[in-house]
């Protein structure tokens, strides 16, 4: 029995330095990627922070330069094996660690797979903010476009003649519709709270002249188009 004891001890030592072999031989002559992202700040970011994909360390800081143009080049190396993480389709933000609030690291993000492998010494474009908040911070300004086009809309018909004012009306409706539909639950809500109560007199007092004209029809069709826009 000792003898066996001593075969299987001998059996997993050399399957083990088998193993280690292999993998040296894998790396050896491999040449780590290099190349530096440019940040406006750093955010607390250090030399020997880590390079994260997919919540997993992929590289590490090597180095930060303040440069004379007022930015940071954070000099990023990353394994010949893990290089295909960093690509031209590749986006980097600096954020907190995983497990580590207080230590900060590099973060890689792929908009979509595959793509050309970033050069050695390459200058890519980083952010301080998580994609997540870049997202935020767009829709947020999406939002306050489409609100001001909306109140232009309401100022245009105030300007428009009598004459005009059915057509512009159906004009603005349609837009409006299309503008609800792509806009989102938040901006949707500020469009119904603000701007429809608005159009909705404008809609009842032509409606009301229009039916004093016997012109029913056109009065049941601006109707019908504010409908819509309620019920979205």
């Amino acid at each position: 029995m000792p003898v066996k004891k001593m075969n299987v001890f001998g059996n997993c030592r050399l399957f083990f330095l088998l193993a280690a072999a292999l993998a040296l031989t894998l790396t050896a002559g491999c040449t780590p990627a290099r190349f530096s992202i440019s940040f406006d700040q750093v955010d607390g970011l250090k030399q020997g922070d880590s390079v994260i994909y997919e919540n997993t360390k992929v590289g590490q800081v090597k180095d930060i330069t303040y440069t004379k143009d007022a930015v940071f080049l954070v000099s990023v190396e990353i394994p010949e094996t893990l290089s295909d993480c960093a690509t031209e389709h590749s986006r980097f933000f600096i954020g907190s660690a995983p497990g580590a609030a207080d230590t900060k690291a590099v973060f890689i993000e792929q908009s979509q797979p595959g793509g050309k492998k970033i050069a050695n010494d390459a200058i890519v474009a980083g952010s301080t903010k998580t994609p997540a908040a870049i997202a935020a911070t767009s829709l947020e300004e999406f939002w306050k476009t489409m609100e001001k086009s909306m109140v232009d809309l309401m100022k245009k018909i105030e300007t428009v003649p009598k004459t005009e004012e059915y057509q512009a009306l159906k004009d603005t409706m349609a837009e409006m519709e299309q503008k609800l539909k792509t806009s989102g639950q938040k901006m949707g809500d500020t469009l119904k709270k603000d701007i429809l109560p608005l159009l909705e007199e404008k809609i009842n007092a032509l409606s009301d002249k229009l039916k004093e004209k016997g012109q029913e029809d056109k009065a049941k069709s601006l109707e019908k188009d504010f409908g819509r826009l309620q019920d979205i």
